[in-house]
């Protein structure tokens, strides 16, 4: 009886004609990739191509098409695909390697729904025209992994018989890394965002909340940024929790840290004392930062007892002049002020102004 994993393989030919049909089918068969399992020896490892996961917030896939370690967690509904190549009629093995080495070896679906909390494989799809043929597999991870969102996966080309010793697994990283919880509580009138984003906490300037206040970020650095809601009425004061209270930016790096949670605190504003201390310019991506802005730079006669340079507070640089009878500019200490705008004129042409940090040019370096 022929074995299911071969066309040919353990079949006696009892004519040279039906030999010589045999052989021409199997050549057909190896030219197709339909018939590549060898009589003996160890079978072919699969070759990775793609891999796709439903995207953290909802709608639609990302796909990634290299085998480094995906930086993709969360993963909503343990749930993924790999694209890979192997021979026609192969028969494969899966397992998920938690971060402690502990394998779960997974059972393959056919197509019947599965319980929700358990895991398994199954192939959705196979392009023979390919060769190899490229294979399309479903993973879901399931609930009583230690860690179902942090794992490897092994993808084994396996046999049956005992002449064929199966493949080294094909191994796809998936996720490697720790996800870290960072929770933010924001008291007084403010809201803090972070970069790279996921927290949105506080209120907006029309009193609307904003969430989410507790985020999970993979190994990296975060940084937090705090805004007030009315600069004209509240400032930033301080940080509270794992952030330095003395920063104005709460950056940390996420390695051995299980959780960080950090409070910004905003107080009100006296308009006879406005913050003049400038924070710490924050680095931004593709710009290096090269001078604090100048106040009316190149127009100097049309605006008497201008301060400069700029002055500073947790929004950013800001000038101020004397202003007309009734003028009135908190952050310039109030009564017989105005307030005008900053510039970098006077680093043209590759000065632009980025709040709050400053002065700022394209960095050109790699």
């Amino acid at each position: 009886m022929k074995n299911p994993e071969s066309h040919t393989s353990g079949f006696i030919c009892p004519t040279s004609s039906l030999c010589l049909l045999l052989a021409a089918v199997t050549i057909l068969g190896l030219l197709t990739g339909c018939n590549t399992v060898p009589r003996s020896g160890q079978l072919e490892t699969p070759t990775f191509s793609t891999l796709e996961i439903p995207n953290p917030a909802g709608g639609g896939w990302t796909t990634y098409s290299s085998t480094r370690p995906y930086e993709v967690l969360p993963t909503r509904g343990r749930v993924l695909r790999i694209w890979f190549y192997a021979p026609g009629g192969s028969g494969f093995s899966v397992s998920l390697r938690a971060p402690s080495g502990v394998l779960t070896p997974l059972t393959q679906n056919f197509g019947a729904p599965e319980p929700p909390e358990t895991g398994y494989f199954r192939i959705i799809s196979l392009n023979t025209a390919l060769n190899p043929p490229l294979y399309t597999m479903q993973i879901r991870a399931p609930l009583s992994l230690a860690d179902p969102a942090n794992f490897d996966v092994l993808i084994t080309n396996s046999s049956v018989r005992t002449d064929v010793t199966d493949s080294s697994p094909l191994i796809v990283p998936f996720a490697q890394r720790k996800v870290f919880t960072v929770t933010v509580q924001v008291v007084g009138n403010g809201h803090v965002t972070s970069n790279p984003p996921g927290i949105q906490c506080g209120t907006s300037a029309q009193g609307r909340p904003m969430t989410p206040c507790s985020y999970e970020f993979g190994a990296g650095t975060v940084s937090l940024n705090p805004g007030a809601n009315d600069l004209n009425t509240t400032k930033f004061s301080k940080w509270g929790g794992n952030c330095n209270p003395n920063v104005q930016v709460c950056t940390f790096t996420l390695n051995g840290m299980a959780a960080v949670n950090a409070m910004a605190i905003f107080e009100a504003r006296s308009v006879n004392n406005p913050v003049s201390q400038c924070p710490a310019a924050p680095l931004l991506p593709g710009l290096r930062w090269i001078d604090i802005p100048g106040c009316a730079t190149g127009n100097l006669a049309g605006h008497p007892g201008i301060t400069n340079p700029a002055v500073c507070d947790a929004a950013g640089y800001f000038c101020c002049e004397p202003g007309p009878p009734g003028s009135n500019a908190p952050r310039c200490g109030g009564t017989g002020k105005i307030e005008s705008l900053p510039d970098c004129r006077r680093n043209a042409p590759n000065g632009m102004l980025r709040q709050p940090g400053g002065c700022y040019e394209v960095n050109s370096y790699p």
